[in-house]
């Protein structure tokens, strides 16, 4: 899975509006997006871990092991996220720098992301709150939960960045105050659903204390996701960082072109997200033909999906580039070959973002890892640095990504068929 659509620093309505502010706003918020991107992806073990060992205990009909996992990763969310907002908060302006990014976008970026940093702590107790709710097949719940919280999101975004009802604009600064009131609403709505409802009764643990041990699960699935998120990342950071040094405009059209993307991914990462719980859930009763059979039905439904994104963005381009930019430069950059690649490697995109779900769902976070620090590290960052070398430009940006991308979908299609997954079953 790529996305984390329950970031609403990240959504995709949020680059629209910051578009229409120019182009080093936009070039502003796409650094400081890889970088919170980068950061938050690498605790998304919180959401995928947790999923994974709460529907296993799910399926066992361990219900009081489920709310003492959550319980633990809530822990983990609160102490990560609070070092996480201590370090951005100092080492803000060294991290722009250190992306090549030009004098008026650090300028305008820092205040930005130092804003959206101390959200952190909320962040990562929502990733384990979605984690725990999706273990326990309960994925209405996270959902209304993520669209309360990302449509607040755009409407603060709107009155704090244009301003209104009198208040006075704020630009990119405001983006970001949304983004935190959105996190925390949505922080803290989780915590009073699983601590207030009845339905949840039955998770909620006689003892509320912390045992060392029952961290190791968490601990192991979460460095197995940790390096491959973080491999991934920091490819995608080596890729921003690339493209910033080709200009302002070059950063935006690449940041239009990631927003698309994430958008695909996180529709799609709903199936993804489903196929992991029930994954983890028949594997935890022993059922590891109906978890096979369910992996074929992602495949399809992962393809199928891919291919009507493909269509819906070939058939709209012209209105697409419009919604995102005003920039005649941006817009040159953006259309042809880089919005060409974006949509018609979205059938594969769909497939491998299924079946990283269906693998995580069944333990098999290891083979995950190497599988994610070879394409990103030995196939992704290299084509990205030669682009910027050989002057290939941002297309040969979007190559990598697209080898990257066929690359996760060769090995994990052979993982899945090759059923290497059901050694990793606990």
């Amino acid at each position: 899975m790529l996305a984390l659509a329950s970031v609403p620093s990240l959504n995709i309505g949020d680059t629209a509006m910051i578009g229409r502010l120019g182009v080093e706003p936009l070039a502003a918020r796409a650094v400081g997006a890889a970088l919170i991107g980068g950061i938050y992806w690498i605790f998304a073990f919180l959401t995928f871990g947790t999923t994974t060992l709460v529907g296993h205990y799910h399926g066992s009909r361990d219900f009081e092991a489920c709310g003492a996992t959550y319980v633990h990763a809530l822990v983990l969310a609160l102490l990560g996220g609070l070092g996480v907002s201590l370090a951005g908060l100092f080492l803000a302006p060294n991290l722009y720098r250190l992306m090549g990014a030009a004098p008026g976008v650090i300028d305008a970026g820092i205040p930005y992301f130092r804003v959206i940093i101390t959200s952190a702590p909320f962040t990562f107790v929502f990733f384990a709150s979605v984690g725990f709710f999706r273990g326990v097949q309960d994925t209405k719940t996270p959902m209304l939960i993520a669209f309360l919280a990302n449509g607040l999101n755009l409407v603060l975004d709107y009155v704090l960045i244009y301003g209104g009802f009198g208040i006075l604009p704020m630009g990119l600064k405001g983006a970001a105050i949304a983004a935190w009131i959105a996190q925390f609403l949505g922080a803290t709505i989780c915590l009073s659903v699983f601590v207030c409802s009845a339905r949840n009764g039955r998770y909620r643990p006689s003892k509320w204390r912390v045992n060392i041990v029952q961290f190791r699960p968490l601990f192991r699935i979460g460095r197995d996701l940790a390096i491959r998120t973080g491999a991934l990342r920091f490819s995608l950071i080596v890729a921003t960082g690339t493209a910033a040094r080709m200009g302002a405009e070059i950063l935006s059209a690449h940041e239009i072109a990631f927003q698309l993307l994430l958008l695909c991914s996180d529709i799609i990462d709903g199936l993804a997200v489903a196929g992991q719980a029930l994954v983890a859930k028949y594997l935890g009763s022993n059922q590891k033909d109906m978890a096979y059979r369910m992996g074929k039905t992602l495949i399809l439904c992962g393809g199928v999906a891919g291919c009507l994104f493909a269509g819906m963005f070939l058939s709209a381009e012209a209105w697409i580039v419009q919604i995102f930019t005003s920039s005649s430069d941006v817009k040159r950059i953006f259309s042809g070959e880089i919005f060409l690649l974006v949509a018609l490697f979205q059938p594969l995109n769909g497939i491998v973002f299924v079946l990283d779900g269906f693998l995580i769902g069944a333990h098999d976070t290891q083979f995950l890892m190497w599988a994610m620090l070879v394409g990103a590290l030995g196939i992704f960052v290299p084509l990205s640095w030669l682009s910027l070398q050989w002057g290939w430009g941002l297309p040969g940006v979007w190559v990598g990504v697209s080898a990257l991308m066929t690359w996760r979908l060769l090995t994990n299609f052979g993982r899945f068929v090759g059923k290497g997954w059901s050694a990793a079953v606990p």
